[in-house]
């Protein structure tokens, strides 16, 4: 199979992001020379040239790349476990396997904390509807899990369980809250000008909460 560097098709522009408007031409003329091809995960190269690395987890982006710029019928992605499973292994004993999830679950599941696949994979490849499989490299005949737009299975009412630590919780009551309009973009506002990031907002008639990271307000103590 021909070596392709993923410094020479793949772009990230000054900041740190995917630079799809310079990659997909270039990416996608190389592919078409090329019967097979072997592609390195995990990096491109930056407008000065040098080399760049996607964050952890960069390699299954890099896939995703390859199969959308060649309209793949479906992106298998390689790793260490027979799929995405229910809970955490580490937590929940002997967790099942999940057969079927749709690009959507993918991404909240990765975003707390289900770190099989990195959680900027589906972009490249959701709007052309590729399909991701996610198989184990030392147990190949597994099925693993199939990510789609839809799932064909709706048995199951409940995909998955995960979770992240290290949160920090503002509650605030009054009286009437949920009678005064604006009240709660007054108090995002202020989240807003110290750049800390909401991750959640439960609410309730006369209170409303405000989660986000420690890490995020760790620095105004």
């Amino acid at each position: 199979f021909e070596f392709i560097d993923a410094s020479e098709v793949i772009f990230i522009d000054e900041h740190g992001n995917y630079d799809e408007a310079k990659t997909d031409p270039i990416l996608s003329k190389r592919l078409s020379e090329v019967k097979n091809a072997v592609i390195p995960g995990f990096y491109g190269s930056d407008p000065e040239g040098n080399i760049v690395t996607f964050s952890r987890g960069g390699s299954d982006v890099t896939g995703a790349l390859v199969a959308a710029n060649i309209n793949a019928d479906l992106y298998e992605n390689w790793t260490d476990v027979s799929g995405i499973l229910v809970a955490d292994p580490r937590i929940v004993e002997n967790p099942m396997a999940i057969k079927e999830i749709t690009y959507h679950e993918l991404r909240e599941l990765s975003y707390m904390g289900a770190n099989v696949l990195h959680e900027e994979t589906i972009f490249p490849i959701q709007s052309l509807n590729i399909p991701i499989n996610i198989k184990n490299t030392n147990r190949p005949m597994d099925s693993g899990t199939l990510i789609l737009d839809e799932c064909s299975d709706n048995t199951q009412p409940i995909t998955g369980i995960a979770g992240k630590k290290n949160f920090i919780s503002f509650s605030i009551f009054k009286n009437h809250m949920s009678n005064e309009i604006g009240y709660v973009r007054k108090v995002l506002s202020l989240f807003e000008r110290y750049n800390v990031s909401i991750e959640h907002i439960p609410t309730g008639i006369d209170t409303v909460s405000i989660v986000c990271s420690a890490d995020s307000v760790e620095k105004y103590k």
